[in-house]
């Protein structure tokens, strides 16, 4: 894989079951991450809602060493409207295929609000059915408070889609 390849992405439980997939561009890579970039109206299969087509351009960050991935959401005239966290597994690979698995919590920020975390209590249900351990929460917790901190502080690139 390189800069400008395609790849697809595969968002899953964490027992591997893949409940989003699409494919996405890769922007830059380096030994410590892998940047992507998707363009508004992409194609994204959603086990749940089928295909759908994504509302904004999306830039992602997916780190080697870190248990989130960041998503750069910007609206049609090139504005950021949303830093979006997932408190997930380091992405893999294999075969061409980049996943990660998704722990279920996630950060939200809007600017120019403060990041939230949210979606705790898909968390918790997660917990109960892939038996997290007490040491394996903390950790994921540890990591969303480390997520709560970069997007209050994140400096978002230009759009890729959009030019000035």
């Amino acid at each position: 894989m390189k800069t400008g390849d395609q790849i697809q992405v595969q968002a899953c439980k964490t027992d591997g079951t893949v409940y989003r997939s699409w494919h996405t561009t890769i922007e830059t890579m380096d030994a410590d991450s892998v940047v992507t970039v998707s363009p508004a109206g992409s194609m994204m299969q959603d086990k749940k809602r089928g295909n759908v087509l994504i509302q904004h351009a999306l830039r992602s960050y997916y780190w080697h060493d870190k248990f989130y991935n960041l998503i750069e959401a910007f609206d049609t005239q090139g504005n950021l409207i949303e830093i979006y966290i997932n408190i997930a597994s380091p992405p893999e690979f294999k075969n061409d295929i980049m996943s990660f698995k998704d722990h279920e919590l996630d950060v939200s920020k809007y600017p120019p609000k403060a990041a939230q975390l949210i979606d705790e209590d898909e968390f918790a249900e997660a917990a109960v059915k892939y038996q997290y351990t007490q040491e394996f929460q903390e950790k994921m917790y540890s990591a969303a408070e480390e997520a709560l901190e970069l997007a209050n502080h994140w400096q978002a690139k230009p759009s890729p889609f959009f030019c000035n």
